[in-house]
This record gives C-alpha cells, sequence and structure tokens, in this order.
C-alpha cells in the first residue's frame, strides 16, 4: 500500500483555519433563520385574535341597526344602541294598527267608543253605570270570568243597561300569549262559560286579550269562539292613577274620530276613574264626539 505524503505544518493549519470559518458561517445562517419565523408567527397569531375577536377588515361593517357584534361573544348580536324591547313590541299606550277598534258609525261627526276592563266590582261597576246612565251612554265592559262567577247581578245590570259584551279571560292571565293552544282556548271558553251564566242569552262579541299582549294564535282561537279581537286607541293608564289631569292630557294626544279609550272599572280602587268619567265625558261632547260602541276589529 502507498503512504500518503505527510503535508507541512503551514498547510494543516489553513485547513483547520477554513474549517473553523464554514463552521462560524453556518452558525451565523441558523441563528438568523429563527428571528424571521418568529416575526412570522407573531403577525399570523395576531391576525387570528384580530378575526376571533372583531370582523374581518374585508366584511361589511354593522350598519348599527341590526345590532353590533360583542368581543366576548364572538358572534354574538345586542342590541344597537338606541333600541329597547323585544322584535315587535309596541310601545306603552299604543296598539298595533291591526288590532285597532273603531267606533262602530260611518255618518258624519266624530265618534268614540268607551271600554271598561277587569270587572265587575263591587262599587265602581255599579257608579260607572250610574255616570254612563246619566249621559246616556252605552260602553264595553271587558269582563273577567272569575269576577263574572263570584259577582253575577253586576254582569247582569251591565246587560240590562244595553250595554255591549266582552270577554277578558277567566283569570286575567297576561301570559296567555305564550300558553298552549288549548290552554288559551280554556281561558276563553271558561269565561264565556260564566258569563253565560251570569246573564243567559247575552252576546259577547268581543275579546280583549289582558295587558294587550296578543298573538296571532290568540286572535285564531278567540275568532273561533266567535269574537273578534278588541283593541284601543287611547290607554289612559286609570289603573296607575297619575291623576285626572294627566289622563285628559294623555286622552288629548292619543284621540282622534273612530277612537277607542281604554279604562278599568275593576282591579282595585277605581275612584279617580269615576271622577275622570264626569269631566272626560262633558269635555268630549263640547269637542263635538258623540258616544258609541265598536265596531268592525280590523284583522
Amino acid at each position: 500500500m502507498p503512504v500518503l505524503p505527510v503535508r507541512s505544518a503551514s498547510f494543516q493549519a489553513a485547513v483547520a483555519a477554513l474549517a473553523v470559518f464554514l463552521c462560524g458561517f453556518l452558525v451565523w445562517t441558523a441563528s438568523a433563520n429563527p428571528v424571521t419565523g418568529s416575526a412570522q408567527a407573531a403577525e399570523t397569531r395576531t391576525g387570528q385574535q384580530d378575526d376571533a375577536g372583531q370582523p374581518s377588515h374585508d366584511e361589511a361593517p354593522f350598519d348599527g341597526k341590526q345590532g353590533t357584534q360583542s368581543p366576548e361573544q364572538p358572534g354574538a348580536v345586542v342590541p344597537a344602541a338606541g333600541t329597547t324591547g323585544a322584535p315587535g313590541t309596541t310601545p306603552p299606550g299604543q296598539v298595533p294598527a291591526i288590532l285597532q277598534s273603531k267606533a262602530g258609525r260611518t255618518d258624519p261627526g266624530k265618534w268614540v267608543a268607551l271600554t271598561f276592563d277587569d270587572g265587575p266590582w263591587n262599587t265602581y261597576t255599579t257608579q260607572i253605570l250610574e255616570v254612563l246612565k246619566q249621559y246616556d251612554i252605552k260602553a264595553t265592559f271587558c269582563i273577567v270570568g272569575n269576577q263574572a262567577k263570584a259577582l253575577p247581578s253586576l254582569v247582569k245590570a251591565v246587560v240590562a243597561e244595553g250595554h255591549t259584551l266582552c270577554n277578558h279571560t277567566m283569570t286575567h292571565d297576561e301570559q296567555l300569549a305564550k300558553k298552549s293552544p288549548d290552554q288559551i282556548r280554556a281561558e276563553m271558553q271558561h269565561a264565556l262559560d260564566a258569563i253565560t251564566a251570569a246573564a243567559p242569552g247575552a252576546p259577547v262579541p268581543w275579546y280583549r286579550a289582558p295587558g294587550g299582549n296578543w298573538s296571532p294564535e290568540v286572535k285564531q282561537i278567540a275568532a273561533s269562539l266567535g269574537m273578534r279581537s278588541l283593541g284601543w286607541t287611547v290607554d289612559t293608564l286609570d289603573w296607575k292613577k297619575p291623576g285626572i289631569d294627566k289622563i285628559l292630557e294623555t286622552v288629548d294626544k292619543q284621540l282622534g274620530p273612530g277612537g277607542v279609550i281604554l279604562m278599568h272599572d275593576g282591579g282595585g280602587d277605581r275612584a279617580m276613574t269615576i271622577d275622570l268619567l264626569h269631566k272626560l265625558i262633558p269635555k268630549l261632547q263640547a269637542e263635538g264626539y258623540q258616544f258609541t260602541v265598536p265596531v268592525g276589529a280590523a284583522g
């Protein structure tokens, strides 16, 4: 075997220096790549965080009408600023147009209908009947079935005076619209039974939802029992006892020809309502209004 020649010491030193240079270059190159990679990863994480918390820049922004996105719950919709209440609700004192009933006269003149809820009630129903008789006015009484069972003679008195009857459910359940169809029908039917037992043969052409909490199903079931849905155009809020002057102010704002005024003869102390009638009726008469009963409920 041939023997390789032994190189000089200077040659070996040159080779060692070259090896050190090459190692250093490789170490420098490797150290540069992780820095670049970390910066790219940071950008990627930042972008993902933005996408999770807010709409990305290429999405159409919310216009504030339908709501805004909640950063705490991505994708959840919260009410837009300035909006309150559930969708489709109506501000207090107003009634959806489809439920407004009109005073039942088409001949010239300013017609208005008075309606009374939550009775009959000891003392107050009788006093209201006396006031109406004094002014020769016919009104509509929305009867609660339990009250009809307890005070049948007052239901008879309402009918005897020539007033119109309205079904206001058996128990005045303001959450009835959320109940099952069978429960809705039972509330209406039991009230009809109680009213009929108190005043046999008296027609009950109207139904009014307690609290004004209507639904299409409530209206449909009432119609299947021969009743039309009775709304109102003026809510006096007399049950809150805001004062007679305040109620008259409300009537001035909300009443127009063909209006239906909501008041109460039951549900509590109605002395203010009695006093109100002694001022409201002459006031409306002086303004040219004539009194009638509702007819032709929309919807």
